[in-house]
């Protein structure tokens, strides 16, 4: 017969020798949620988060979102249709802010396609620029 304890956090009870199955996660969410909150008091940059909670981009994201709909990358590379939930600059905002809300320039993703072409940027940032906006032009005109 299992000894039982009560966690001293939320007073559940559960099995000795294991961590409260309510209470585990909340440590992990508690520390991810401290450490974002250093990264973005002093690493973030500035006036991107500036931009990024402007309501020029909220309503630049909505608009590439409903255009789009679909991840573009994940399609145009495997032929899936998964919705976006992402909308990616192919020429990085950091790289040239004139290109920030260009529809041409903005590609929905998935968060999953969106570490994927991340990735294509620290291996050869120029020839996934070129790739990425050869791709967002073909899948376009696919959609006309």
């Amino acid at each position: 017969m299992p000894i039982y304890r009560r966690c001293g956090r939320c007073g559940l009870r559960y099995e000795t020798g294991q961590k409260c199955p309510r209470c585990a996660g909340m440590a992990t969410q508690n520390d991810n949620r401290e450490r974002y909150r250093q990264y973005d008091k002093y690493r973030r940059d500035k006036e991107a988060k500036k931009f990024y909670n402007s309501d020029e981009w909220q309503i630049t994201r909505d608009y590439i979102l409903g255009l789009d709909e679909l991840d573009v990358y994940e399609y145009m590379t495997t032929g899936r249709m998964i919705p976006a939930d992402t909308v990616h600059h192919i020429i990085p905002y950091r790289d040239d802010t004139t290109k920030a809300l260009d529809p041409d320039n903005l590609m929905s993703l998935s968060a999953a396609s969106h570490a994927a072409v991340e990735a294509l940027y620290r291996v050869d940032k120029r020839q996934a620029v070129r790739k990425l906006s050869k791709m967002l032009a073909d899948f376009r005109k696919l959609k006309r």
